[in-house]
């Protein structure tokens, strides 16, 4: 079920909620919606005592219409609202994959006291673009089988082309897959300025990172470096995989999210023990 913040008319997050415990905020990338990250991470912490919140950003999804998101802040005022409901005054937990992963940062800059644990997949990060060639590590010719359009985003998005990844395209990002709100995307979907700098802001909380080598897109150097930015990061540099990580190597990313979990204390719930 779809449920609704707003800032305005014209300004609102649809997001759902699922399971119970200490509050994860879930965000997708650029070009996608929230039912990506929901089709990868249910399946890594299913089992654990947190209560999963998969947002659709502005101009994403259920976050439509959204002219009145004119700045990247008024997509963290949005958040706020967010956890006013979700969190109420307790502490949360956010992950990010791509764009996603900034806005986490962004937000825990926000909120750096109440901010229990970062989780950042192959996130976008500010600064001077450092990014490989467009490489492909196995293509075992698996995307003749796709439309043309489909063909495409396939192709530019996953550098490991399998039976497996196929399937896993289909079933999480092509639903997730639509129309933009492209003007949005143009004035607030962006690196920021924020009025909190997540560059200039301590956070004590654990950080996870996680990178893929062959990321065209947004690189894997400088997601290094965010090991600079936190005193508590765990921060991992992924042989074959590049933007598509989650769906490349699942195994090592529920790996390393379990261990983040474990960091935070965040037992596996009742019911699945």
């Amino acid at each position: 079920m779809t449920r609704t913040v707003q800032l305005s008319e014209t300004a609102s997050l649809g997001y759902d909620a699922v399971g119970s415990g200490i509050p994860l905020i879930a965000l997708h990338g650029a070009y996608s919606a929230r039912g990506e990250v929901r089709g990868f991470l249910e399946p890594m912490i299913d089992a654990r005592a947190v209560r999963r919140v998969y947002v659709d950003l502005p101009g994403h999804g259920d976050s439509r219409p959204s002219s009145g998101v004119r700045r990247p802040d008024d997509v963290l005022d949005l958040i706020d609202r967010l956890l006013d409901v979700e969190a109420a005054d307790a502490r949360f937990l956010v992950l990010g994959h791509s764009y996603g992963g900034h806005i986490a940062r962004a937000i825990a800059a926000r909120h750096p006291e109440r901010v229990a644990g970062i989780a950042l997949i192959c996130p976008a990060v500010p600064g001077e673009r450092s990014a490989p060639a467009p490489a492909v590590v196995r293509d075992d010719d698996v995307s003749t089988a796709l439309e043309p359009g489909e063909q495409a985003e396939y192709e530019g998005y996953f550098v490991v082309r399998t039976a497996e990844t196929l399937e896993r395209f289909r079933r999480a990002v092509v639903p997730a897959t639509g129309e933009v709100d492209e003007e949005t995307l143009e004035t607030a979907i962006t690196l920021g300025p924020h009025a909190a700098d997540p560059d200039a802001v301590a956070v004590g909380s654990p950080v996870l990172v996680i990178s893929g080598r062959h990321d065209h897109w947004v690189g894997w150097e400088p997601q290094q470096r965010l090991g600079d930015r936190y005193a508590r990061a765990t921060v991992v540099t992924a042989a074959d995989a590049g933007h598509a990580l989650p769906h490349e190597r699942p195994n090592l990313l529920a790996a390393l999210l379990s261990d983040w979990l474990d960091e935070i204390c965040i037992p596996a719930s009742d019911a699945n023990r």
